[in-house]
């Protein structure tokens, strides 16, 4: 009983971890734009107005393009070097589906071109990584996800990707654990990640109570999640 309801935890939480993928991969840049600049008041016909001291309102025409352009150079991050190689052969297994095949190859292409014009785009490594994993190329995404860290090291889900990756095709249980706690801490909202987390302990690790553990972590910071507790009974 204990192991089918396991099983159905796992389930979950792959399900929602595909989600999530869906949901922020078809955002399209101009969302992503809309939402990383949601805080910045937008110029209006290339008016700015200031107050002085006295409550006096000071108007000035500003040139738009300049304005933007200085913005735009402020906000831009600097580019981490070494940058992996985005010209990495794209090479497909055998049973590999032939259908499939020249998706792919447009879909690395694509982001790898976009990644040699703006390095900075994290959303773009994310992509490559999960197109490079898709065609079993584990270390072209191992390249493109450590690389996304960089730019971001405050992002949940490349953590996450991360300590998958290690645990499930790597073999790599120090750099898995690693991933997988920062990803808890820089996400202790996000149900999934006490799944991924405690089935490592449990499948890699053999040992049950890291997982019981982690899950006890997750119950305490949401303590009204049915899940989490479904899933510390199925570990007990």
């Amino acid at each position: 009983m204990k192991k089918k309801n396991i099983i159905s935890s796992v389930l979950v939480a792959l399900l929602l971890t595909a989600l999530w993928f869906y949901i922020y991969r078809d955002l399209s840049d101009n969302q992503m734009d809309q939402i990383n600049n949601a805080t910045t008041t937008p110029l209006i016909d290339g008016v700015s107005v200031d107050f002085e001291g006295d409550g006096e309102a000071i108007v000035e025409v500003i040139d738009k393009n300049d304005s933007q352009n200085q913005q735009e150079e402020q906000e831009k991050p600097a580019i981490i070097k070494p940058i992996p190689d985005l010209d990495r052969e794209i090479v497909f297994t055998d049973d590999y589906p032939e259908d499939m095949q020249q998706v792919m190859i447009e879909n690395i292409e694509k982001a790898s071109q976009e990644l040699k014009d703006d390095p900075t785009f994290f959303g773009n490594w994310l992509y490559l990584g999960l197109d490079r994993k898709a065609i079993n190329d584990y270390e072209g995404a191992r390249l493109a996800w450590e690389y996304a860290k960089l730019i971001n090291p405050n992002n949940f889900v490349v953590r996450g990707n991360l300590g998958d990756l290690y645990a499930y095709y790597l073999k790599d249980n120090e750099k898995a654990e690693e991933n997988y706690l920062k990803a808890l801490e820089l996400g202790s909202g996000q149900i999934y990640l006490y799944y991924k987390t405690a089935e490592f302990y449990q499948l890699f690790l053999k040992d049950n109570q890291k997982a019981v553990g982690i899950v006890q972590m997750g119950l305490q910071l949401n303590p009204n999640s049915q899940e989490l507790q479904s899933l510390l009974t199925s570990i007990k």
